[in-house]
């Protein structure tokens, strides 16, 4: 069954291709990017696909210029992952041909739009996101994988600029807060500040190609040591196990500056389907806590399809190979590959 999932994952792009065939190309097509169905590095996922939002929406308001001050939207969407690489490390004994239920609500709404000087404009926004994941859910490995269904809550606000020659500067923060499921303990708290530059570059055949460079750095905290253990064993035994002075002091694993770099070229094979390559590079270096002065280098390529069903529904499948190294390769958890491919299915209105 996983497997005739993961063939029809990667397979549908063509099919959808095969019934558009015959359709008129001449009416412009839909310019939304498809949607991600997984990410491989989940926090860092997140965060990207957040901001990935922010700045597309933006960007299409702007070029839109809406007279309305405010301009909500609303959005569901639900995805069934496969993953080659569940664990994702390289460990000889590491399971394979994992799956995942990835569930997402997101309320956002632009603030307007505000004309800069003579050439600039900017339309910032603001965005709520809840997203579920459940890994798993074929039960292929019992029940190994259910303290890791997370629920990850994301605010995030977005200051796109347009200025002159089609470049867009962005200027966002990113707030997330992971929890277990299981339990409800809320692993850690990140803010991620971030800029990016953007720009579209229009080929000979009338189509573009998309670059973005992207900066972030990622303040990142957790629970104290002894909220992590009354969460695991109770108050009264973990005030009998934490000896240490910094009992009361957060966690800090995680603080770190990302520099990413990505190109993709949205193909319109008409009106309701495009289809897009994709190339990024994603750097993080990791300045503070446990992991200080490790750094992960992630390279990704893949191909994603958008098929738009109505105007408030649409159909997306995505392909990926995953190579990330890491300088920290002592027991080779850190550095792996991973292929992963995925549909779906997203739901959106805008006020």
């Amino acid at each position: 069954m996983r497997l005739l999932l993961l063939f029809f994952s990667i397979t549908l792009t063509s099919v959808l291709f095969s019934a558009e065939n015959g359709s008129s190309t001449d009416s412009p097509a839909d310019d939304s990017a498809p949607v991600s169905a997984f990410s491989s590095d989940f926090f860092a996922g997140a965060i990207s696909d957040a901001n990935a939002f922010d700045e597309e929406s933006g960007k299409q308001r702007l070029i839109q210029l809406k007279s309305t001050a405010l301009s909500p939207a609303f959005s569901f969407s639900t995805g069934y992952i496969y993953k080659n690489n569940p664990d994702g490390n390289s460990l000889k004994n590491r399971n394979r041909d994992g799956n995942a239920l990835n569930l997402s609500l997101m309320v956002s709404s632009g603030l307007g739009e505000f004309a800069l000087l003579d050439e600039i404009v900017c339309a910032p926004s603001l965005m709520l996101m809840q997203m579920r994941t459940y890994n798993d859910i074929a039960k292929d490995f019992g029940t190994q994988y259910r303290g890791g269904n997370t629920d990850v809550q994301i605010a995030g606000v977005s200051f796109p600029f347009v200025l002159p020659m089609d470049f867009i500067f962005t200027i966002g923060h990113t707030y997330m807060r992971p929890m277990l499921l299981e339990n409800d303990n809320v692993l850690l708290y990140n803010n991620t500040p971030n800029v990016s530059l953007s720009k579209s570059l229009p080929l000979f055949n009338g189509d573009s190609l998309a670059l973005n460079f992207g900066y972030s750095y990622t303040i990142s905290k957790g629970d104290t040591e002894l909220e992590g253990l009354s969460s695991s064993f109770g108050d009264t035994i973990a005030q009998s196990l934490a000896q240490s002075d910094g009992i009361l002091d957060p966690f800090n694993l995680n603080d770190t500056y990302s520099f990413s770099l990505s190109v993709s070229y949205p193909k319109p094979i008409s009106e309701k389907l495009t289809i897009t390559p994709s190339a990024n590079i994603n750097q993080s270096t990791y300045v503070k806590g446990s992991n200080d002065g490790r750094k992960d280098t992630m390279y990704t390529i893949g191909v994603g399809s958008s098929y738009k069903i109505t105007d408030w529904c649409s159909l997306s499948t995505v392909s990926n190979f995953i190579s990330k190294e890491s300088s920290f390769n002592a027991d080779k958890s850190a550095p792996f590959k991973d292929f992963n491919g995925g549909m779906t299915l997203g739901f959106n209105y805008a006020f």
